[in-house]
């Protein structure tokens, strides 16, 4: 695994880059300063998928991603291997000029994150920056307008500002005895070297404040030449001059912004683990505001990703499809892993692939080898230091679960059992391709979103209605206490006197409404819109009282000519 932080993604880029284009598909996993911003957000078997794309919005625009793993596959046909290459980012939003992030943190997310050994401290110190394309807009505008200074002060601090003062001390020092073509290398001075926003405030303000110098970028530090009037005045006519220094400057900011671009434009497969909050928080953090509307927000993400594979999704369908014993339980990311790796789904389907992390050039420290994930002599992997809930290696195992998965799908609807072959990587990707662009959804009135076309009708039971036999308001943590051993449900006030009841699965319902036909406090029964709707019920009220006195004014009508006549 590569760990990538500010202090090494310049270094690994281009590697991560070659990786990213050599991929049949990538897997993506992300953690997050929180889930849940008000309690009102909560999710709800109630929810329709535009109610529950409205909650997350409103929650995730106040969270950010502190870490995201991003692991590419690559196929190897005559082997019939994927090697899988994983990388741990930890991204924090830098503050520079006008751009200056908020954010919320949840300590439920962030307690869950320290059981799992975070480093906090390579979130906030080390983090890789971004920005998203109005900042990015913003900045560029500015620095075309020459406005950017104007909003520096906030984001420098006082300890740089001294620094850079020291630095414009000596270069006036040397600058004094120096004669043209003289350089002074400011090699020693750590305000001259590392982070690239800081050497950019460092080469303006040389250059603004000295006339008869100008600054040169050398291998991360900084060189000062005493140049004539003539030469000063041609540099600070070239473009190329400027536009090589702000775009390191442009680069540097964007940070993983770059590699988001890079997914987009390659269009490849792009695959998650119950996958919408991760595609709505990466949407609204690397490219812009996420649209109010769901039916914009599918139209955008598909745009930018055309195939996207949810295996939380995948691994319910699959068993609608196999119907067979030996299934697995539970299909939380780590179960579901450890079901095809050491578990019976090893032995579902035959020709099934190796998988294999690639541990030349991911290995950062040699001390670290032996806790890879490594083959044996069988071809097999070998768990050597699982750590799940660390985004790089969910992010693999994301992947490790979509192959398996997605090679049952291919065997199923291509019929290759018979043909008694290995799978390319094209036919494992068209097996799984009728499931593409469809994501989970937990506990809502709809099984998942369709980013691609319309979403599924609701298969959830018939709601349940609750009345009260007595003249007391409806207590809703009673209802809830009474039916939660029957499984999900949630509850929610009708009118004063009355609830209603979603229930995950039809089983419960029909146990529900049997088991309280009788109960002593609560008229327990289905949901009917006439029957129970107060506003229905009224409409249909008013009509009849409507149409009788319309009925009554005609037969008196009608009575009245008949007795004149």
């Amino acid at each position: 695994m590569s760990e990538i932080t500010r202090n090494n993604f310049e270094q690994k880029y281009p590697k991560i880059v070659e990786s990213l284009r050599n991929a049949v598909f990538i897997a993506v996993d992300t953690e997050f300063t929180g889930l849940l911003s008000d309690p009102d957000f909560k999710a709800s078997l109630f929810d329709t998928s535009n109610e529950r794309y409205d909650k997350l919005r409103r929650s995730v625009q106040h969270f950010i991603i502190m870490q995201i793993g991003i692991c590419t596959f690559r196929f190897v046909q005559d082997k019939n291997k994927y090697e899988a290459s994983r990388y741990t980012f930890y991204i924090f939003p830098k503050s520079f000029a006008s751009v200056d992030n908020k954010f919320m943190c949840q300590a439920s997310s962030l307690e869950f994150l320290c059981q799992h050994d975070f480093d906090f401290n390579k979130f906030v110190y080390e983090g890789v920056p971004y920005l998203n394309q109005q900042q990015e807009a913003h900045l560029r505008k500015q620095l075309n307008e020459g406005s950017l200074f104007r909003h520096l002060e906030r984001t420098i601090s006082l300890e740089n500002e001294r620094s850079i003062q020291l630095v414009c001390s000596r270069v006036a020092e040397w600058s004094a005895s120096a004669v043209l073509g003289d350089v002074l290398e400011l090699s020693d001075m750590d305000v001259c070297k590392g982070e690239k926003p800081l050497a950019y405030v460092v080469h303006k303000e040389l250059r603004q404040r000295f006339p008869n110098v100008w600054t040169f970028p050398d291998s991360g530090f900084i060189r000062v030449q005493k140049i004539s009037e003539e030469e000063r005045k041609a540099r600070e006519g070239s473009k190329d001059e400027n536009e090589s220094l702000e775009a390191d400057l442009m680069d540097s900011l964007l940070g993983f912004s770059r590699l988001f671009k890079l997914l987009v434009e390659l269009q490849k497969p792009i695959v998650g683990h119950n996958f919408l909050m991760d595609l709505m928080i990466m949407y609204s953090q690397f490219h812009e505001q996420l649209p109010t509307q769901l039916s914009d927000f599918k139209e955008k993400i598909h745009r930018m990703f055309p195939v996207i594979y949810d295996t939380k999704y995948l691994s319910f369908e699959i068993k609608k499809i196999m119907k067979r014993e030996g299934m697995w339980e539970s299909n939380i990311l780590s179960h579901l892993y450890h079901f095809f790796k050491e578990g019976r789904g090893r032995y579902f389907v035959l020709f099934s692939p190796v998988i294999e992390i690639k541990n030349e050039a991911e290995i950062h420290d040699p001390q670290m080898k032996d806790q890879e994930v490594r083959a044996d002599e069988s071809g097999r992997n070998q768990d050597l230091d699982v750590k799940f809930h660390e985004a790089g290696w969910d992010s693999f195992c994301t992947g490790y679960c979509f192959i398996r998965l997605a090679h049952i799908f291919a065997h199923v609807t291509l019929d290759c059992v018979s043909e008694g072959r290995m799978l390319t990587s094209r036919e494992l990707l068209s097996g799984a391709a009728s499931k593409k662009n469809c994501v989970n959804l937990i506990r809502a009135s709809v099984s998942h979103i369709c980013l691609d076309g319309p979403d599924p009708a609701s298969e959830k039971p018939q709601w349940i209605h609750v009345q009260t036999k007595t003249f007391q308001a409806i207590d809703i943590s009673k209802v809830a206490e009474l039916f939660a051993r029957f499984g999900a449900v949630d509850v929610k006030p009708f009118t004063r006197f009355r609830a209603l009841v979603a229930v995950g699965n039809c089983r419960s319902a029909s146990d529900i409404v049997t088991q309280f036909q009788k109960h002593r406090d609560f008229n327990v029964s289905y949901y009917h819109p006439i029957r129970h709707s107060p506003v229905l019920r009224g409409f249909l009220w008013t009509g009849l009282v409507v149409s009788g006195g319309i009925f009554a004014c005609l037969l008196f009508k009608e009575f009245d000519r008949i007795t004149k006549s």
